[in-house]
This record gives structure tokens, sequence and C-alpha cells, in this order.
């Protein structure tokens, strides 16, 4: 295909987003004339994309405050402007598909489904693949490229770009709370995307403070810094406020103004300790050394790709049950996330330790 326009369709997660950078790398280097363009519907997946030298144009437009009928009229704006549209995996809703059918490409890839493959009118698309249970999703995107007649891509690790001012503003945080540069971070992330009930797949909150003094009794020289966004600050402060007091004054919630400012921070840490989530991503694409704690959803599909890694869990035998669809987080044999609740801090805790070929 010569000159391609290609248009890459919102995806709602950051994880989602970084897990398709191995894929846009690819259409620049075995296709150089094609024009990339990313849709998004959040500031946040925009904003990570930014610097990215395998695309051409970010734009993102406010489709869940819009409405339909104004996301339906932005996107009839687009026809005639581009070739192909891409729905990356996953992206099994209806929406994602009339939001390809309704930018008028005339080739629209994407994936069939196992679950609600039609009640989501996934064959709006008409240049599909059978999702595959066995791949990660960075495989799964990878394997789309066929159809723009890229053969055999390299799996490339995630990637994220900052800017060298982005990187000395997280020294500035760093010496405005009191920590030298030179001093080794730990990170943690204990929230997750709330979208679709997924706060359930978060390691209960209260293991949190006791991993951390655990770490805080072997790691003499670390800093602790609790990530998570805005409406993540009660859950922070919680985790922060109940370690012991001989842990406190070295564990620091993280506040900054959006993704980048935080990402810079991650990009310091030299391990991360996360729940299945955007930021746990975002360490992989700078390969910080990573523990995944995993309950409903599937390692396999969404774990730290291509970094130095610990999967924890799912410590239920009814896990991993998450397929992607619609539907709201749910523990279908009722348990109440068994899966996650039987995962001890101590347990993390040395995975974390070994990862950092430290004793325990």
């Amino acid at each position: 295909m010569n000159n391609p326009r290609i248009l890459v369709l919102p995806l709602y997660g950051i994880g989602d987003v970084l897990m398709t950078t191995p894929a846009l790398r690819n259409i620049k280097e075995k296709i150089p004339s094609a024009r990339v363009t990313c849709l998004h519907m959040s500031r946040a997946t925009r904003d990570i994309l930014i610097g990215n030298p395998n695309i051409d144009d970010n734009i993102h437009f406010p489709f869940l405050e819009a409405g339909r009928l104004r996301g339906a009229r932005f996107l009839s704006g687009f026809r005639g402007r581009f070739d192909v549209a891409i729905n990356f995996y996953p992206s099994n809703r209806k929406d994602y598909n009339i939001a390809s059918f309704l930018s008028g490409c005339r080739i629209r890839m994407g994936h069939t489904y196992g679950m609600h493959n039609w009640r989501e009118l996934n064959f709006l698309k008409n240049r599909t693949l059978p999702e595959d249970d066995q791949l990660h999703n960075v495989e799964e995107n990878l394997r789309l490229l066929e159809f723009l007649g890229i053969k055999d891509p390299y799996a490339y690790p995630l990637e994220a770009f900052l800017a060298e001012e982005e990187d000395r503003a997280a020294g500035g945080w760093l010496l405005e709370n009191g920590i030298d540069e030179r001093t080794p971070l730990v990170g943690l992330h204990p929230g997750t995307s709330a979208f679709k009930e997924h706060v359930k797949r978060r390691w209960p909150p209260e293991r949190f403070p006791r991993l951390i003094d655990g770490l805080c009794s072997v790691l003499a020289d670390h800093r602790f810094l609790v990530f998570g966004g805005p409406e993540e600050a009660p859950l922070k402060k919680s985790i922060t406020g109940n370690c012991a007091p001989s842990s406190r004054g070295r564990v620091h919630a993280v506040e900054t103004p959006g993704i980048r400012q935080a990402a810079a921070l991650v990009k310091r840490c030299g391990l991360f300790i996360s729940n299945d989530s955007g930021l746990m991503h975002m360490a992989a694409a700078f390969q910080v050394p990573t523990v995944a704690v995993f309950g409903p959803t599937n390692p396999r599909w969404v774990s730290p790709w291509m970094c130095p890694s610990r999967i924890m869990g799912p410590a239920a035998s009814c896990a991993p049950c998450f397929r992607y669809s619609p539907a709201p987080l749910r523990c279908r044999k009722r348990l109440d996330f068994k899966c996650l609740a039987d995962m001890s801090a101590e347990s993390v805790m040395m995975a974390a330790l070994s990862l950092m070929g430290r004793d325990f």
C-alpha cells in the first residue's frame, strides 16, 4: 500500500495504548510513507504518546463528555481523509466499531471476539482476525499488521518518550520532597482504572502498608513512592498513613499535574510494584523491574511486556476469569475475588526482593 493514511481509533486505557507502541513502530519502519493519526478519548492516553516519533498526529476528542451524536459528527468529518482504520486490541465495544465505520475508511481492521462478538457489531470491520487466548495483547496488535502487508513484525518493547525538561522536573520533585536524586526508589501503584468496576481487581489496599513496612526493614536506604491519579488520593493517604511510624518518613504519596509528570518519576524507580494497571505498563516501557499483582485478569494477555518482572497470582483455581467485553467485572464464582484476597504481603515482598537480587 503506497502512502497509506492510517487512523488509529481510541482505546480507553493507558496500558492498552502503550501496548500498541510496538505495532506503531513497525508501521513506520516498514511503511515510512504512512501517515499515522492516533485518536484518543482521554487526555491521559493522548499525553503518553506525546513525543512518539512513530505517529504524525495525536488528537484528543472528549467522546464520553460530548455524547454519541457529537462524537458521530466529529468522526463523520474524517470521511475521505483516511484509507485505513485500526481498532487495536482489545476493542470489543460497539462504540469502537461504529467509530471505524463512520470514519469512512475503505479498510477497517480489528479482531473478532469470543464473547458478545455480534452484539458489539464487530462485523462493521472488514479485515478481521479471531482473538487468540494464548497471545499477549502486544502480539495481538502485531498480528493485525498483516493487513498492511507487514510480514513477521518485530516484537519491540513498549515505548514512552519524555523530554529532558520533564526528567529534570522529576528531579526537582524529589528534592522538594526531601529525597536526594541518588536515593534508590521503589514505586507502588495500589490503584487501577475504575471503569467497568475494575476497582475490584485491586489487591486489598491494607496489604500495601504491611508490604512497605517489610521492605523498609530490608531496604534501609530506599524511599517509597505511592502513585495514583487524583481520584486515588484517599487510597494513597490511607496507605501512607497506615505504615508503621518507623516507615512513614520514607513513604511519599505522589501528586502530579498529569500522567507525564508521574511517568518521569516512574522512570526513576529501581523497582515497581503494581496491580494490573496502566502505570504497570508505563514501568515496563521504561524497563523498570516490575512485580505485577494479578487476580481476575489474565497475565498471559497483559503481563509487563519485555521487561524484568515477577508475576504474582492469581491465587485461586477459578482465575483468571475476565473476558474482553462491555460487561462490568464481577467474581464469577461469588468468592469475593479470592484470587486477590488470598495473596499475602509476605509473598509479594519475597518476589520483589528476589527480582532485586536481594536476600530476605
